[in-house]
């Protein structure tokens, strides 16, 4: 099986780095035996290089399409897009933003994933987060001129890597 490696992060000793989910499985390796933790969830065991890496799932991507978001300690985002519910985040996911090209989409919204946010509240069309946009100037709202060209805001889940005594090489694989 040939895969691609999308991305290559290390966890130094005892932190705590974010990553993007891109496809939901990472490749660990390690120099000598060590551990990590995914979100908040059990300690898994990863064994030196000279035994090969470890892969593990960290669970499916997440993004959401934004249409406006709040200037507020907690932002609120709305979701752009229909169904019920127009998003599949849950209370408790681990989120960056982007701002998809649209320069509209100020500096204050945007978060990124080493930033650590979650999602506190949900409901079908919004998504309220820890993230604080209070510096923007005024709430957002997508302009039909970026949609038409396709530069919108994302909302993208993120996944809580903490490493153990040693450093933890973290690669973002997808099979080919």
């Amino acid at each position: 099986m040939a895969i691609n490696v999308l991305d290559t992060q290390t966890v130094a000793a005892g932190a705590t780095a974010y990553i993007i989910v891109k496809t939901g499985t990472i490749r660990c390796t390690c120099a000598t035996a060590s551990t990590i933790a995914i979100d908040d969830g059990p300690v898994i065991q990863l064994p030196a290089i000279a035994a090969g890496s470890t892969e593990l799932y960290v669970g499916h991507p997440k993004k959401a399409r934004l249409s406006a978001a709040t200037d507020a300690a907690t932002m609120v985002v709305t979701v752009n897009g229909g169904g019920t519910p127009a998003h599949n985040f849950a209370v408790g996911d681990f989120v960056a933003t982007i701002n998809g090209g649209d320069t509209n989409f100020a500096a204050a919204f945007v978060s990124a994933a080493s930033a650590g946010k979650k999602v506190t509240a949900i409901s079908n069309t919004t998504i309220t987060t820890d993230i604080d946009s209070s510096a923007a100037s005024a709430d957002y709202a997508l302009a039909t001129a970026q949609y038409a060209v396709n530069e919108v805001p994302e909302l993208q889940r993120c996944v809580k890597l903490v490493a153990g005594a040693v450093d933890v090489v973290v690669e973002q694989v997808q099979e080919v």
